[in-house]
């Protein structure tokens, strides 16, 4: 029934009735109607016949708009006749996407601010094709996100974590993120997640996606006790927060921290970060400014990295 509802559009006169103003009118009527301009230079108000009648709203709503801006004063009625799919009333016309301009169908760029139609629609179906890939990029990595949850899982079955591991930490976890080791050091305490690694060092605490470690390292430099075992994490390329730019930070775990120290090289070694755009994990790391970035090997498809997300974000799909 609300498909049948109709309007019918009526003149009421031209805000500006000189010269000029009739020309913008009866330039907008012939593109609407496609006739000649010459049949509307003299436009005369219509209080009892309507210029448009039994539109549909849609038509009637770009009929009103174009009036309206070519200065025509009109009021839109309520219609007692059923709208009419295919009036004889206008002609078949083009909307331009970009600005909204009313023209006869079939050119090929806007007489208004000169959009090339099929310019436009290559690079709508471009950018599609875009938001496609980065919505299929962030997809593959949720479900890569999960997998790793559920073997933290899995580990906490066998290895309970204490209610207090995450005290002393200046981050909290995040939703959706399991803890499942806490290591002890003399700069601080480290949390290993299903998504990261949550340290403290320094004064400073870290975000470190297992897929920024490149190596780990443990024994070896200086120790002031021998109850102290050295770790150090070297990183792919410099992370943005810590100070300094550090391509490697070193902590000095306690002794019984320390026996965990293979969990921290199979989490390490096992995670890559993958391209969004043709799933190669053969990426080239690096730091700009204070933005952390990657670049796919095969494809060229540039990465943004969230440390605390522990995600490479495509930032364009070539």
């Amino acid at each position: 029934m609300y498909d049948m509802v109709s309007f019918d559009i009526m003149l009421l006169g031209l805000a500006k009735p000189g010269e000029a103003g009739r020309s913008r009118y009866a330039n907008a009527m012939a593109r609407l109607t496609g006739k000649p301009q010459l049949d509307f230079r003299n436009p005369s108000p219509s209080f009892d016949e309507p210029l448009f009648s039994a539109l549909d709203q849609g038509t009637a709503q770009m009929v009103a708009r174009t009036l309206g801006e070519a200065g025509a004063l009109i009021e839109v009625r309520r219609s007692t006749a059923v709208a009419r799919t295919n009036s004889d009333q206008l002609a078949p016309t083009d909307t331009c996407p970009a600005c909204g301009f009313v023209q006869p169908a079939g050119g090929n760029e806007c007489g208004k601010c000169g959009l090339i139609f099929s310019k436009f629609e290559r690079e709508q179906v471009q950018q599609m094709q875009q938001d496609r890939g980065l919505e299929d990029a962030l997809s593959k990595a949720i479900k890569a996100r999960d997998e790793w949850y559920q073997r933290a899982h899995h580990y906490l079955e066998t290895h309970p974590l204490a209610v207090d591991a995450t005290t002393g930490l200046g981050e909290p976890v995040a939703a959706g993120e399991l803890p499942f080791l806490r290591l002890n050091s003399d700069e601080g305490p480290i949390l290993l997640t299903s998504r990261r690694i949550i340290a403290s060092h320094k004064g400073n605490t870290l975000s470190i996606p297992y897929e920024m470690v490149e190596d780990v390292n443990f024994g070896g430099g200086l120790v002031a006790k021998k109850s102290k075992v050295r770790m150090q994490l070297v990183f792919r390329a410099p992370l943005a927060a810590v100070e300094g730019s550090a391509k490697s930070l070193t902590w000095l775990l306690d002794k019984e921290s320390s026996f965990f120290k293979d969990v921290v090289m199979d989490w390490a070694f096992a995670r890559n970060f993958m391209c969004g755009a043709c799933g190669a994990r053969d990426l080239d790391f690096r730091l700009e400014g204070s933005n952390n970035r990657c670049r796919c090997m095969h494809c060229a498809t540039d990465h943004q990295i969230d440390l605390r997300e522990a995600l490479a974000i495509p930032t364009s799909v070539q």
